[in-house]
C-alpha cells in the first residue's frame, strides 16, 4: 500500500519555517555558550599554581576598575562579602593588592592594587596569550579570516552585558 505524502496546509508550512529557524537559533545559543565556556576554562588553566581564578578575576577587576570598596567589589565579582574578605586577604598576604581606610569613614576599606600585582597579572596575560597563539597557529588561512571576522560581533555580544558595579547599567543606562 502507498501512502501519499501529507498534504500541508500553507498555515502549516508557515508554522513549521518558525520552528525550523528556532532550532537553528537555538544550536547556534548552545555552540557559542560551550565554545566560550570551554576557550574560557582552558585559558583559565594556563595560570602557574599559586593564584586561584577568583583571585585572578578579582585582582584584574581591581586593576581595571581602580581601587574599589570590598562591597564594590564583591557585586562585581558576583561573590558574597564574606568570599570577597577572604580573596582579597590571599591577595593582600601575596603582596597583590593593599587596603587602604577611608579617613572619613573608617569603616570603609577599598582596596588597590600593587607594583607586584601588576606584574603578576602580566606574567598570567603572556603566559595565556602564549598558549591562545599557539593554538591559534594551528588554525589555516580562512579560519583565521573567520575568526577575525567573528571578534566584533563577540566584543559587541560582551559589551551589551550589564556591568553589576556600574549603578548607570543597574538603572537601565546601557
Amino acid at each position: 500500500m502507498v501512502r501519499k505524502a501529507k498534504d500541508h496546509r500553507p498555515e502549516e508550512r508557515d508554522q513549521q519555517q518558525p520552528d525550523q529557524e528556532r532550532a537553528g537559533a537555538d544550536e547556534t545559543v548552545t555552540r557559542t555558550r560551550l565554545a566560550v565556556l570551554r576557550l574560557a576554562r582552558r585559558l583559565r588553566q594556563q595560570a602557574l599554581p599559586g593564584i586561584t581564578p577568583s583571585q585572578q578575576s578579582a585582582l584584574a577587576a581591581i586593576e581595571h576598575r581602580g581601587p574599589l570598596t570590598l562591597g564594590e567589589l564583591a557585586a562585581f565579582e558576583n561573590v558574597r562579602p564574606p568570599s570577597i574578605t577572604r580573596i582579597v586577604a590571599a591577595l593582600e598576604a601575596e603582596r597583590w593588592v593593599e587596603r587602604t581606610t577611608d579617613p572619613d569613614d573608617r569603616r570603609v576599606t577599598s582596596v588597590e592594587i600593587t607594583t607586584h600585582g601588576r606584574r603578576e597579572l602580566k606574567r598570567i596575560r603572556l603566559e595565556r596569550n602564549a598558549w591562545l597563539a599557539a593554538r591559534l597557529d594551528l588554525l589555516d588561512d580562512d579560519e583565521r579570516a573567520r575568526l577575525d571576522a567573528a571578534l566584533p560581533v563577540l566584543e559587541r555580544l560582551i559589551d551589551s552585558i550589564p556591568d553589576p558595579a556600574d549603578p548607570a547599567d543597574q538603572a537601565g543606562g546601557r
